[in-house]
Parts: C-alpha cells; structure tokens; sequence
C-alpha cells in the first residue's frame, strides 16, 4: 500500500515537527496498516476455502450438507429476503 500527501517541503517539515501530527500520522499508517493485514487474511482464507472445497469429494460431505447442495438452485435470494422470512417467522 502507498500514500502519498504533497505538501511543500517546508510545510511538511514544520507539521512534522508538531508532537500531535507525529501522533495522528504515526496512528493513520498503523491503522492502514492493519486494514490490509485484515484484507489479506480474508483473502487468504478464502483462498484455502475454495481450494479445501475443490479438493473434497461427496464422499467426504457429510450427509446434512451434501443434502443442502443445490437446493436453492435457480432461486434468487438476498439478504432482504431473509429478513423478511425473519420477520414472518418471529413477529
């Protein structure tokens, strides 16, 4: 990941110095930082997943799920759909 902030060496070095903006530079950088280790590690494990899942015959999915496969094929269902199931199955 790459920042890049413009500024005139002269204001750049002046905000620099300032103790609060060495925080708040300091706390942005590690906040992104740790926005693309997280980002990475989703992907990494969805990678795996697939990769699991590509390698696992029927075989080897329990009765219940190899059960579920497919049910929904040819359906369209989004998150709105499920709440309003929700919502006329508890209220």
């Amino acid at each position: 990941m790459q920042v890049t902030i413009e500024l005139s060496d002269d204001l750049g070095n002046q905000l620099l110095q300032m103790p609060d903006m060495q925080l708040l530079v300091q706390k942005a950088v590690e906040k992104m930082l740790l926005e693309e280790q997280k980002r990475r590690a989703t992907n990494d494990l969805l990678v795996e997943q697939r990769e699991l899942l590509q390698q696992t015959s029927n075989d080897e999915i329990s009765p219940i799920t190899r059960s579920l496969v497919g049910i929904l094929k040819g359906y369209y269902v989004d998150v709105a759909d499920y709440k309003k199931h929700l919502e006329e199955k508890y209220l």
